[in-house]
């Protein structure tokens, strides 16, 4: 059967167990909002490397290198453009044909006489309008020549033209096209570095929130088991006792466990609840003769103190701690 003043001491550990219970708790959710205030910190610093690394490349510039290109083949000159016809071989012919028939006017002008040398004369101004048409013919074919040859390099100055300007057209275009895909993947690197950011600090953040509702739950948990200890206590001593214990309950002794009024006090160990438990002896002989055991009355719940006297005097009852001679 629990008496009286075992009940007292089971319910005066179970108070000492909840205060261990509270710095339990208290500790554990100083450590749960640590986690989260670091968790917060390092999101900050992440977020600022991040904003960093996007003004810098937000700043940078993508041009089109084939912007200001041009045409290499633009404003040519045509080199058969003025080509001329060889006048110099036709005036060394005429001449040559002029002297010749000159010379052999001379010579059968003695012996073929007025009507020889008028026939010889009209042969001769024949053979000259020939030569001269002969003549006529070739710088017609220079002429033809030079003219083929101005239409081919003008053509091949406009196929040029042409190919490098379609040429210069590509390049720009592909430039572009280029500048266009870097923005596009300028954007799409920005939305990942934010993305990766964001979701790296609030998991972090998630885990600190994760880490308070924990500390609470534990807490809690400790909270129903104390509460369950304690009833379970009440109850058996209630069951066990009735009103017995009531009739029966008698008051405890009081001993003097004031600190002035003790000598050679040594602290020896510590209670379960953690009470310091210490030697000493009295100074005066009428509170007792000889080593003691004991706590002072300044170091224990202040609802086991008693004062009487002017002294404290401690409530053993509700403590952890048994006061006997040693």
């Amino acid at each position: 059967m629990i008496n009286p003043l075992q009940l007292t001491k089971l319910l005066n550990i179970y108070n000492m167990g909840g205060k261990k219970r509270r710095a339990i708790a208290k500790e554990a959710k100083d450590a749960a909002n640590a986690s989260l205030l670091d968790a917060e910190d390092r999101r900050a610093v992440a977020q600022a490397g991040v904003d960093k690394q996007r003004a810098a490349y937000e700043s940078f510039e993508f041009t089109n290198p084939y912007a200001n290109m041009q045409n290499q083949y633009a404003g040519m000159e045509n080199t058969y453009e003025d080509l001329t016809v060889n006048q110099q071989q036709a005036q060394f012919q005429a001449q040559q044909g002029q002297q010749q028939r000159a010379n052999i006017m001379q010579q059968m002008q003695g012996a073929a006489g007025g009507s020889g040398i008028a026939a010889l004369a009209q042969t001769l101004a024949n053979q000259g309008q020939l030569q001269t048409q002969q003549i006529s013919a070739s710088i017609g074919q220079q002429e033809a020549m030079n003219q083929k040859l101005r239409a081919q390099g003008a053509a091949q100055i406009q196929q040029q033209e042409r190919m490098g300007a379609a040429a210069v057209d590509l390049q720009q275009r592909q430039g572009e096209a280029m500048v266009q895909q870097a923005e596009s993947g300028r954007i799409s690197t920005l939305l990942g570095m934010e993305y990766g950011a964001l979701t790296g600090a609030e998991a972090g953040v998630q885990q600190g929130f994760a880490n308070q509702q924990s500390a609470i739950g534990m807490d809690a948990q400790m909270y129903a088991a104390n509460q369950q200890m304690k009833g379970q206590i009440i109850g058996s001593a209630i069951g066990a006792a009735g009103n017995v214990m009531a009739a029966n309950m008698k008051v405890p002794a009081v001993p003097p466990s004031d600190r002035r009024l003790k000598k050679n006090i040594n602290k020896i160990g510590e209670s379960h609840s953690g009470l310091n438990i210490y030697s000493f002896e009295y100074k005066n002989p009428k509170h007792g003769e000889g080593l003691f055991q004991g706590v002072m009355s300044d170091e224990i719940p202040q609802e086991a103190v008693v004062s009487k006297g002017g002294y404290d005097h401690v409530d053993y009852s509700m403590l952890d701690v048994e006061f006997k001679q040693i």
